[in-house]
């Protein structure tokens, strides 16, 4: 039986059209067979959907619009992915499961709470912005109960972990790429290795009054980074797991123009090995991106 597939990527403001480009192209890149929805600055209007932006914000958007497309066009299965994501693989542990209800990605190994969820422990953390439905039902309650979660700035993300770890959902579900210690693959943030941002990077200056100690555009990305490794047509970690999929995950949605485009930059100049960077051009359709300056 053949299954009707669909990837939504939303690119929506100017700061995403080009990354979002890159996401767009290096998905279909991998998945020629698969109908690929790059809603951007130029058609996002031509969906019922954006007529309800204002009330859900950006983050739930996106999954107002995946309900709308998997729903009215007959789709079995819809992949989302975020706009800083390059696809770097046949996605086959999404495109290969057709019997979970949806299917979910770690992110940085830290616990998520909220006020109504928390993960079990900082190894089953979800991330929101690399996963796939099987069921569109999961979709509308995400959207319905990340309304919820929108006070701590984590609507969608604390949706998709509020379904997957609450009691009150029976829905089944797989995460690709995990155990993190086992998987021979990863999807999201973790293919920057086992670590979350330390909190010299972190801005807690609405608690303090002082400022972070490094600007938003430094991180300590450049050592694992530097180890990404290529071999054939695949990208690797410094320890061998596979990349199936990039995700900058690096709250590109809360920065300032000119900061955006110095943290970008600093991928380009300083974080990615030259190997990696051909592999993105060569594989992933990413053109001339890693050769030049960006700029929004």
């Amino acid at each position: 039986m053949s299954i009707k597939t669909a990837c939504l990527i939303l690119a929506s403001g100017d700061k995403y059209q080009k990354i979002g480009k890159v996401a767009a192209d290096s998905f279909k890149k991998w998945h020629p067979d698969v109908d690929l929805y790059f809603i951007n600055n130029e058609n996002e209007k031509d969906y019922f959907s954006y007529d309800v932006i204002k009330v859900v914000g950006l983050g739930i958007f996106k999954f107002v619009h995946a309900a709308e497309i998997m729903k009215l066009k007959k789709y079995d299965k819809i992949i989302l992915l975020g706009s800083d994501t390059i696809t770097c693989s046949r996605l086959d542990e999404f495109m290969d499961n057709n019997h979970d209800d949806f299917l979910v990605t770690l992110d940085y190994p830290y616990q998520f709470n909220s006020a109504r969820i928390s993960s079990p422990d900082d190894e089953t953390h979800l991330n929101a912005d690399v996963i796939c439905f099987n069921n569109v039902k999961v979709i509308y309650d995400m959207v319905r109960i990340a309304h919820f979660h929108k006070p701590s700035g984590m609507a969608e993300q604390g949706g998709v972990n509020e379904i997957a770890w609450s009691n009150t959902y029976d829905y089944s579900f797989s995460i690709v790429d995990g155990p993190y210690q086992t998987s021979k693959v990863v999807y999201n943030a973790r293919a920057k290795g086992d670590m979350c941002l330390p909190y010299q990077y972190q801005d807690y200056s609405q608690y303090t009054g002082r400022p972070p100690k490094y600007p938003a555009y430094e991180k300590p990305w450049a050592g694992p980074l530097g180890e990404f490794y290529v071999e054939g047509d695949k990208l690797f970690t410094g320890d061998g797991k596979q990349i199936k999929v990039w995700h900058y995950c690096d709250g590109f949605g809360a920065l300032d123009i000119p900061t955006y485009e110095k943290l970008v930059n600093n991928y380009i100049s300083n974080w990615f090995n030259k190997d990696t960077k051909s592999f993105f051009k060569q594989h992933c359709a990413a053109e001339d991106f890693f050769e030049k300056d960006f700029f929004v």
